[in-house]
């Protein structure tokens, strides 16, 4: 028997084939085909059409059976199968249909010449974009399909030049441009043409390694701009540490036909959706509570182990629950708790790197995947690549390069659309809060010198209010003087 805190991808290659014919085999399995990244989509009907054609030459009248049952049984199973895929489809339908209706644009921003603020202006900001409303009654989520809206905050590096952007709805312009000068009233937000449609992306002529992003704990945050230190001594920022200058000054490194782009789509989080119905589970809320639990176990059985008394005695141990968490240990509790007084974002992060073919640079690939590295800190949440071109590790998960191509399409369309939550393009997200949006995406101060990031040139200011107004002070021939 195999000790239960023994992970299943460490054990020996004939440990791991007896454990598949035991309690849990099909999760082993599973395991087992993600240790050599194949698919079990593409391999369980196979091994499905195998074992049924084994049966029939075993016991050819137990296949005849449960094919008599499953026609049998059909008046019952087939109406609520037809009823789950006609229902899938019409609100996959209704919602793509709802989506390319609304007309989105998007604002460029000009950073102002000085930024003494700290990232809680950003953090600001997003809270007061923070949306859940918008979708209307039950009858408008499933017959208009209605949908909360999305933003993107995106951070571009277009051949050396670094730029902020915003993706909107367009009926929200006023709004948040108003939101955004009031925390910065220095930067300068402009209408801008898609930056995307620079780029005729084309496998045969364009290279492309891109990737998504997950946090790699549902509950625990980030390092935030907090933790940095960043809310602190904004008189002097030469002082602070920002890691976000790390991403910028690798997108100032892009040369001609170079372009870095890291984009996070967001939206207000609400409880767990199939379909138009929203369920009573919140998976934020439940991860929330099992890493509480997880934590406070864990210190829980150190302290038991230490102790060498009777039964009686680990119990009274156990009874001290949370009073036995380790400094780190608390410190993550007090992260949880911290973060559930924020408001909410689902997220989904996308980072592509795209060349011309000759200008395509491999190194900036590792680069692409090691993204925020710089926010990496021992007992926080950080980011690791999903889906997208990391998935690729072995020959056989392509051949001529089809499904690379193929993924490669996808990501740029997806990313050109800002698609992450609406049907048929919707994927599981990570939760974030304002704090930690922020830490990923805010101005940096006046310190950060990296070049090509867009700046206002020069502080713009108003005419002071008691300048006089008359002949002298107005061009000649417009007071009724000669020219």
């Amino acid at each position: 028997m195999v000790a239960e805190d023994v992970k299943f991808e460490k054990l020996p290659f004939w440990k791991k084939y007896l454990l598949f014919w035991g309690p849990g085999g099909a999760e082993n399995l599973h395991d087992w085909l993600d240790d050599w990244e194949i698919e079990p989509v593409a391999v369980m009907p196979i091994a499905f059409l195998l074992l049924v054609w084994l049966a029939t030459i075993l016991d050819p009248d137990a296949i005849a059976g449960t094919f008599a049952m499953v026609v049998a049984l059909s008046p019952v199973w087939l109406p609520i199968y037809l009823f789950v895929f006609f229902w899938s489809s019409w609100i996959h339908y209704i919602r793509l249909l709802f989506w390319f209706d609304q007309k989105h644009i998007l604002l460029h921003i000009e950073l102002p010449p000085e930024v003494s603020k700290s990232p809680l202006a950003m953090e600001l900001f997003l809270s007061a974009i923070y949306q859940t409303g918008g979708e209307g009654d039950f009858v408008s989520r499933i017959w208009k399909g209605k949908v909360r809206p999305h933003w993107a905050l995106e951070l571009v590096g277009n051949e050396g030049r670094v730029d902020y952007y915003l993706y909107m709805r367009e009926g929200w312009r006023n709004v948040l441009e108003a939101k955004l000068y009031g925390q910065f009233p220095e930067a300068k937000v402009t209408l801008a043409d898609d930056y995307v449609d620079r780029v005729s992306f084309d496998p045969d002529t364009y290279g492309m390694w891109g990737t998504e992003y997950k946090k790699t704990e549902i509950a625990l945050p980030i390092r935030t701009y907090i933790d940095y230190g960043l809310d602190k001594n904004t008189d002097t920022p030469e002082i602070q540490v920002d890691p976000i200058t790390s991403i910028l000054e690798h997108m100032s490194t892009m040369g001609p036909d170079e372009y870095l782009w890291l984009q996070f789509v967001i939206r207000g989080h609400k409880k767990d959706e199939w379909h138009g119905f929203y369920l009573e589970k919140d998976p934020y809320d439940v991860g929330v509570k099992k890493k509480l639990k997880e934590i406070t176990e864990a210190a829980v059985k150190r302290a038991q182990d230490l102790v060498t008394g009777d039964e009686a005695e680990k119990k009274k141990v156990g009874s001290r629950g949370s009073t036995l968490l380790s400094p780190g240990e608390r410190e993550q509790v007090e992260a949880i708790e911290h973060s559930k007084s924020k408001s909410l974002f689902d997220v989904g992060i996308r980072g592509l790197y795209i060349a011309k073919m000759d200008k395509f640079k491999g190194i900036n690939t590792p680069n692409v995947v090691t993204m925020f590295n710089a926010f990496r800190y021992p007992g926080y949440a950080s980011f690791s690549p999903t889906r997208g071109q990391s998935i690729f590790t072995y020959a056989w998960q392509d051949w001529n390069n089809i499904r690379q191509n193929k993924i490669k399409k996808n990501l740029f369309f997806q990313y050109k659309h800002r698609a992450y939550f609406a049907a048929p393009y919707d994927q599981t997200p990570s939760y974030m809060t304002t704090e930690e949006l922020a830490t990923l995406w805010h101005f940096p101060n006046s310190m950060v010198k990296t070049p090509g990031l867009s700046r206002v040139p020069s502080r713009r200011s108003e005419a002071p209010p008691n300048l006089p107004v008359g002949p002298a002070n107005l061009p000649a021939g417009k007071a009724g003087l000669p020219q």
